[in-house]
C-alpha cells in the first residue's frame, strides 16, 4: 500500500507544461540556433527517460536524482539564457544513497517558477547534499524573490505563496511521510538578502 501511494504521488507531480514549453522552444530554435536546439533535445531525452524510469520504481540512487535535475536545469538554462545559473553539489560518498525518485524536482521547479522567473535580472539556484548524523540533508536554494513578508517559513501550510507552490511542497511532504513517517522533514528558510532554501532531511 505504501509503494502504491508513493507512485501515485510521484505521477501526480509530473509537469506536462515543462514538456510543452520546451518543445515550443525547440521549434523556434531549429531555425535560429541548431546547436542549441540539439542540446535541448538531448537534455529532454535524458529528462524524460529518467522520469519514465522513476515512475516505475520506488527509489533511485541520489546520483541519478542529481543527473535528472541537471538535465532539467540545462533545459531551463537554455530557455532563460543568462538569467539563470545553477550549481549541483553531491559528495561522492552520498552518490549511492537511495532516495524517492523525483523527490527534489518540485522544489527546483518552485524555485524557478516562483522565485527566479518573476525576478528581473540574473538569478541562481543551488542543490547541495551533505551527510548529517542520522541522515542526509539536501538544500535547494535560490536567489529569487523570496517568501512574502507575512509568511512563516516554518509553517508552509500557512503559505501566502501561490497555491500551486504550496501544492508542490505538500506533495514532497506527503511522499516523505509515506516512506519515512515523522523522521523526515521539509522546511523553508529565508535567505539573505533574497531567496529561499527548501531543506529536506532524509533519515538513513
Amino acid at each position: 500500500l505504501a509503494v502504491e501511494a508513493q507512485l501515485r504521488l510521484l505521477r501526480a507531480q509530473l509537469d506536462p507544461h515543462m514538456l510543452f514549453n520546451s518543445l515550443a522552444n525547440v521549434r523556434s530554435l531549429v531555425r535560429e540556433d541548431v546547436d542549441r536546439a540539439e542540446s535541448m533535445i538531448d537534455q529532454l531525452i535524458v529528462y524524460l527517460r529518467s522520469a519514465l524510469a522513476a515512475s516505475q520504481t520506488e527509489s533511485v540512487a541520489l546520483s541519478r536524482e542529481f543527473a535528472q535535475l541537471r538535465a532539467y536545469l540545462d533545459i531551463m538554462a537554455l530557455r532563460m539564457g543568462p538569467r539563470l545559473s545553477y550549481r549541483l553539489d553531491l559528495p561522492a560518498a552520498l552518490e549511492r544513497t537511495e532516495v524517492p525518485p523525483m523527490l527534489l524536482q518540485p522544489l527546483v521547479e518552485n524555485a524557478i517558477k516562483h522565485g527566479l522567473e518573476p525576478k528581473v535580472g540574473h538569478g541562481s539556484i543551488e542543490v547541495v547534499a551533505r551527510a548529517l548524523p542520522g541522515g542526509i540533508e539536501i538544500r535547494v536554494s535560490d536567489s529569487g524573490l523570496g517568501l512574502p513578508p507575512d509568511e512563516d517559513g516554518d509553517r508552509p501550510e500557512l503559505s501566502a505563496r501561490p497555491a500551486n507552490t504550496s501544492y508542490g511542497l505538500q506533495h514532497v511532504r506527503d511522499r516523505l511521510r509515506v516512506l519515512y513517517g515523522h523522521r523526515a522533514r521539509l522546511d523553508l528558510e529565508r535567505r539573505d538578502p533574497t531567496g529561499v532554501s527548501a531543506v529536506v532531511f532524509i533519515p538513513t
